[in-house]
């Protein structure tokens, strides 16, 4: 099995919505307080299956106490997309099998719960100092709103002044608030989705570099592939080489 998968979180730890070449075995990992948008597209005739494991917050706070102690208040789990756990893959191929018998073990479902939460704590939380106090962001919808209009305009020129009056707030609480939810600056967000926007078209069109470049917002061909290159580690013309 192969798939296109794309995915998007709102606020937190969250990023913009990043495109994925995923094949069995792939996992993502997002922390909840916020919405997670998913979408799939197949590259290939053969079905696919995807499991949704929902951590409830006691049994993973257990657990971070557990692997942490003190520190477990300063612990978060980190986001991660398309990445293989071979240990975690048998976990829940485990935990699979036992959800698909007529009569699941109660008992049996709550160890590999608790066995998936130390695992999860033992290998993708961080202590992070500043995580006792929360800054506040943007409401979600508002968020929404203005991450869509930034992806329909992606080869504007970036105007903060204007991103902020849509939100109805000044450039410095807007910036700062964006910030807050999205991990990221508005101007940083930017550069991130015009690479994505590029990465595509140059994976699923035949359009030249130049045009591509136009088209998510650089005149300076020169300029895009060098930050092509600084961003993906490989030049627009490699890229589309390793499709």
């Amino acid at each position: 099995m192969r798939s296109i998968f794309r995915s998007g979180k709102i606020n937190g730890l969250g990023s913009l919505t990043v495109t994925h070449r995923i094949r069995k075995g792939s996992f993502f990992l997002t922390s909840g307080g916020a919405p997670y948008d998913v979408r799939w597209k197949t590259v290939t005739s053969q079905p696919f299956e995807a499991m949704y494991v929902f951590v409830e917050l006691p049994l993973l706070q257990r657990a971070l106490e557990e692997v942490f102690g003190a520190d477990a208040e300063k612990a978060k789990l980190r986001d991660v997309s398309a990445f293989t756990d071979d240990a975690l893959s048998s976990l829940l191929e485990r935990l699979r099998d036992e959800l698909m018998r007529e009569q699941a073990s109660p008992i049996f479902v709550s160890a590999m719960a608790q066995a998936i939460a130390i695992h999860l704590a033992r290998n993708y939380a961080d202590i992070r100092e500043a995580s006792q106090t929360r800054s506040p962001s943007l409401p979600g919808y508002k968020l929404q709103q203005i991450t869509d209009w930034m992806a329909e305009h992606v080869s504007d020129e970036f105007n903060l002044e204007q991103l902020a009056a849509r939100a109805g707030l000044s450039k410095f609480h807007f910036e700062r608030l964006f910030k807050s939810a999205m991990g990221v600056s508005p101007s940083r967000y930017q550069i991130n989705l015009r690479i994505n926007v590029a990465r595509q078209l140059l994976r699923e069109t035949k359009k030249n570099v130049v045009d591509v470049a136009l088209d998510v917002g650089y005149t300076n061909p020169s300029h895009f592939a060098e930050l092509f290159r600084r961003e993906t580690g490989m030049s627009p013309s490699e890229y589309r080489r390793q499709r």
